[in-house]
């Protein structure tokens, strides 16, 4: 089994911020795609800072294949402490999804990850480890097509309290409401933006926290071809041309045209002689 992922975030900044406290980064190995979520305590600058060194952290780490362990370990001595609070602290998420299906989360004090599977909430069982003192949740497990996990701050949460629209909004309305979203869209982005502007309407558009989903989608791997240009030298016309011949026969035989740029319809015109494009 061979899967690929199709990954999307979004943030909003606590009001009248202009850095955001929560970070959000993907890595892309040959083996597997890693989507880390860090939330920085507090706002603001300091706030900025502690997310993304954690997820900076997290990423190399996790790219040079270290183990969990070391990466907390890593975290903990590396963050600089808060003057106010004298803790160095920052919750995170980590989604790791093999290319042969396999699955490893792990979580530190973030809210927990939504899995939505066959239109149903699914919850998986993990094991809590304690690691430089801090409790650590870990999952594993099988994905397949179509499984969807939503990591997420504690602004999504928490979102609109003491506020009028504020209805006793929990994890599991945010759940719910996920759930209900994933019916009526396949798409990672648009999951995100869904559920980012109900938190954000919840907040009557002044977040009292930065609020951060990231959304992460099981799906059929999917060929793009894409072709940009003229290139630099007009002497490579033609090699750029014919590399997009067995592009162009595909697109023939399925009787599809396609729109293209001025410049370099002309330049496939003359690597072919014939017309497979047309002018925009």
């Amino acid at each position: 089994m061979s899967v690929s992922v199709d990954v999307a975030w979004k943030s909003l900044n606590k009001y009248q911020e202009e850095l955001c406290g929560d970070k959000v980064e993907v890595l892309k190995t040959d083996k597997a795609d890693v989507l880390i979520l860090a939330d920085g305590m507090g706002s603001g600058v300091k706030a900025n800072i502690l997310a993304t060194l954690t997820s900076k952290i997290l990423k190399t780490m996790f790219r040079d294949g270290a183990s969990i362990e070391l990466a907390v370990e890593t975290i903990a001595k590396t963050l600089p402490i808060c003057k106010v609070r004298e803790v160095a602290y920052a919750t995170f998420s980590i989604l790791q999804i093999a290319h042969n299906g396999e699955a490893y989360l792990v979580e530190f004090d973030n809210p927990s990850c939504i899995f939505i599977r066959d239109k149903k909430i699914v919850d998986y069982p993990y094991k809590e480890r304690i690691i430089e003192g801090k409790t650590i949740r870990e999952y594993r497990f099988q994905v397949k097509l179509n499984d969807c996990f939503v990591l997420m701050s504690d602004g999504v949460i928490y979102a609109g309290e003491g506020e009028l629209m504020n209805l006793s909004w929990t994890w599991n309305e945010m759940a719910e409401y996920t759930l209900k979203c994933t019916k009526n869209t396949l798409s990672a982005s648009r999951l995100t933006v869904l559920l980012s502007d109900l938190c954000n309407e919840l907040y009557a558009h002044r977040p009292g926290d930065d609020t951060t989903i990231a959304v992460m989608r099981v799906i059929n791997r999917k060929i793009v071809n894409i072709f940009t240009g003229p290139p630099k030298s007009k002497d490579d016309d033609e090699r750029m041309g014919t590399s997009m011949q067995l592009v162009l026969s595909r697109l023939c035989q399925k009787r599809e045209q396609r729109l293209c740029q001025e410049g370099r319809a002309q330049i496939l015109w003359r690597a072919f002689c014939r017309k497979t494009l047309s002018h925009r």
